[in-house]
């Protein structure tokens, strides 16, 4: 029966390492490739606004350098894509000098390295909005100059093309811009000629390695195996287990509609996907279908931030459970004194943020639990404005306003319910950003060349 395999070893490369003991038994098996995605915007958009990475450069070395390694020895492809967590150039161009580096330490044989860049060009793009080439995806506004004005990087998620199209010219390693993680993994298996819903499937259940898995480990590697007419998914761990429950559950992580994930191109739907346990450790799952976009075209998912101002932090503590249940109006006060004091002119000036931890920080708005019940709760005061000067003294009033704050059954003077941990405020060494763009892109060429760009290069360490 014909099959392709797949290690995966991480979900997030350079976040934490791979644990080796686990990628190493992977290692033994029949592999045809080595696969992992690199980035995540659930670490928020000062990645990708300031340009800046997210790991520390020994963690992302350390990953690379194992993949690369055993990846040459098997003479196998090596596909890494969402380079350095943001996916713009300067990550594409930071892991190919790592694969450059570890390559002439190691004195390896020469290899062709592909390097794909997703990083979108602002004139580029300004040219793609004033033409009508984008639409709105998840954000509440349309893609306008003015947008752009505000953000300061933009990337394009790639598909399957675009890595298939390196596969076809030789690449034995990829190192590839921003990626939807799923077709990162699936390109490989259509490449040679599978199923693209089978290889979809795989690749969104594989995404985060042993996280499909039960119990729940990080870093362990596991094996994802397309044939013809299903996928597979094997933890390398031996405590570890895919399950029906384990795989259909992680199927549907992070979907608005757990059975129909949008690619470009069309949608994988797994509306009638099976998943059934094919020893206590192996999961089988078939009946998964990619569908083409109805109307044949082919869009990508537009990723962009900007710098919002600077950030400053606050931390008061309350312990007394009725000003704890009187929390909400303490709040409304305190941001309507600050208006006054500061001045109701400047209030566009400023974002002012309550996170009460111990309340519903987390959730905020949509906490189920409308009673904290806990005898002490921490509210971080964040400030955000272009001004410093102004950010910091909205945080300070808002410090000091809880000193004087007013709450039915107060029994206390002024400040007997507040604790801080210091008095000053305290500054982020970096400024803050947003989220700006959130769009899509139709492209009539899915290697369109002035969204994802191609260099070939030969490596050698000889």
């Amino acid at each position: 029966m014909r099959k392709v395999s797949l290690l995966v070893s991480t979900g997030n490369l350079g976040d934490n390492i791979i644990e080796e003991g686990s990628f190493y038994e992977g290692v033994k098996r029949d592999i045809d490739f080595f696969g992992a995605d690199a980035g995540t915007a659930d670490a928020g958009p000062t990645f990708l606004g300031a340009d800046m990475p997210h790991n520390p450069y020994e963690w992302e070395r350390h990953d690379l350098e194992i993949m690369l390694v055993e990846s040459r020895k098997k003479k196998v492809p090596m596909i890494v894509g969402s380079c350095s967590t943001t996916g713009t150039d300067r990550g594409v161009n930071l892991y190919a000098d790592i694969i450059r580096t570890v390559a002439k330490e190691r004195k390896m044989e020469p290899f062709t390295m592909a390097l794909i860049y997703s990083q979108i060009p602002m004139d580029t793009l300004r040219s793609r909005v004033r033409s009508g080439g984008t639409e709105v995806l998840g954000a509440a506004f349309p893609l306008t100059d003015e947008v752009l004005d505000n953000t300061t990087n933009v990337t394009a998620s790639m598909g399957i093309e675009q890595i298939v199209h390196a596969l076809a010219k030789g690449a034995d390693v990829i190192i590839a811009g921003r990626s939807c993680d799923d077709t990162l993994l699936a390109a490989y298996p259509v490449f040679k000629g599978f199923d693209r819903g089978v290889s979809l499937h795989m690749g969104k259940a594989a995404e985060c390695a042993s996280l499909v898995c039960w119990p729940q480990k990080v870093k362990e590697s596991i094996i994802g195996t397309v044939y013809d007419d299903c996928f597979t998914i094997e933890p390398m761990h031996p405590d570890q287990q895919a399950t029906p429950h384990s795989v259909a559950a992680h199927s549907m992580y992070e979907r608005t509609n757990p059975f129909v994930q949008a690619l470009p191109g069309g949608i994988l739907d797994m509306h009638e996907s099976v998943y059934e346990a094919q020893t206590d450790r192996i999961c089988r799952v078939t009946g998964s279908r990619f569908v083409p976009s109805p109307d044949g075209s082919y869009k990508v998912k537009l990723e962009g931030a900007g710098e919002a101002g600077h950030r400053v932090y606050h931390l008061v503590g309350v312990r007394d459970t009725r000003a704890i249940a009187h929390m909400d109006q303490i709040l409304a006060d305190t941001r309507k004194k600050v208006s006054q004091i500061i001045g109701a002119h400047r209030d566009g000036l400023y974002e002012l943020l309550f996170h009460v931890y111990g309340a519903n920080a987390v959730m905020q708005e949509i906490e189920p639990v409308k009673q904290t019940l806990s005898h002490e709760v921490a509210v971080v005061i964040e400030v955000i404005s272009k001004d410093v000067e102004l950010a910091t003294s909205v945080a300070k009033c808002a410090k000091f306003r809880f000193f004087y704050m007013s709450y039915p059954g107060q029994m206390n003077s002024s400040g007997g319910s507040v604790a801080l941990l210091t008095d000053e405020p305290l500054f982020p060494k970096n400024k803050a950003y947003r989220w700006t763009v959130d769009h899509l892109l139709t492209l009539s060429d899915p290697l369109d060349p002035e969204i994802f760009r191609y260099t070939f290069e030969t490596v050698s360490g000889k």
